[in-house]
């Protein structure tokens, strides 16, 4: 079905991969390619997304020759269609990340709910070099971190490594590049363990909560989980594994 982009399917887990090496430059084709798999995936039963590349790295951003006056518009419509798509995802949405991520390689893996990098990955916004900013990042980057170092972060264009990533909090984990892989399936593993409604709502309150007032947020949460959680079988059954000391048995509803 796709030409840059493969998806794959390991039980409750979905694989999405950007398949345009060396760089995985993301096209206005890659961009549609990309929407059009996430579309696939969300009509499945999977419960984590897992947005990835083949290759040494994630991605360089989005085609250069794609910026021009002349074909820009549709360039950042449809890379924002794409970003869309990833925040309006039920599903646990992660990126993993290895190489570089930069621009808009850069601004896929925000949009998504977490971010595990390898330790040699580079992150960045260089689009300032050539006289741009970076849109998603703009509005993305200060709800994740203090305004003025996002600010500095996309005037001075730099590059940053995983670790400073993280521990400026963007970035969830890093892991050692020889068993990266390997590594982000044990941290995906136990996501999907757990209740599939559990996790599909609670990610449903945490983004609601995100764009409110204290007072709004509290009302949100409580009401999705009284009046949707609490209804699930799996929330009832999850009590009453604990209190029979075994293992619950999930049913996803």
């Amino acid at each position: 079905m796709y030409e840059n982009v493969k998806v794959e399917y390991d039980g409750k887990i979905a694989w999405l991969r950007i398949s345009k090496p060396p760089l995985n430059v993301v096209d206005i084709k890659t961009m549609q390619e990309m929407i059009d798999a996430l579309n696939e995936i969300e009509q499945k039963d999977s419960v984590v997304t897992i947005i990835t590349a083949e290759g040494k790295h994630f991605s360089a951003g989005a085609e250069v020759k794609d910026h021009f006056p002349d074909k820009a518009p549709e360039m950042i419509a449809k890379f924002t269609e794409l970003i869309k798509t990833i925040l309006a995802s039920e599903k646990i949405t992660i990126a993993a990340v290895r190489g570089v991520a930069l621009g808009g390689g850069f601004e896929i893996p925000l949009a998504c709910d977490m971010i595990l990098c390898s330790e040699t990955a580079k992150l960045g916004t260089p689009e300032i070099v050539l006289a741009h900013y970076p849109p998603i990042a703009l509005a993305i980057l200060p709800h994740i971190i203090p305004a003025k170092q996002a600010f500095e972060m996309i005037v001075t264009g730099e590059n940053f490594d995983a670790k400073t990533a993280k521990q400026m909090g963007i970035v969830n984990q890093v892991f050692p590049d020889e068993n990266f892989e390997d590594e982000v399936k044990k941290f995906v593993a136990k996501l999907v363990e757990k209740s599939p409604i559990a996790l599909k709502l609670a990610k449903k309150a945490f983004k609601t909560s995100l764009a409110l007032c204290f007072d709004e947020k509290g009302f949100v949460i409580n009401d999705i989980y009284l009046s949707q959680l609490l209804k699930t079988e799996d929330a009832v059954e999850g009590l009453k594994a604990f209190l029979e000391k075994r293992k619950p048995e999930w049913k996803g509803e």
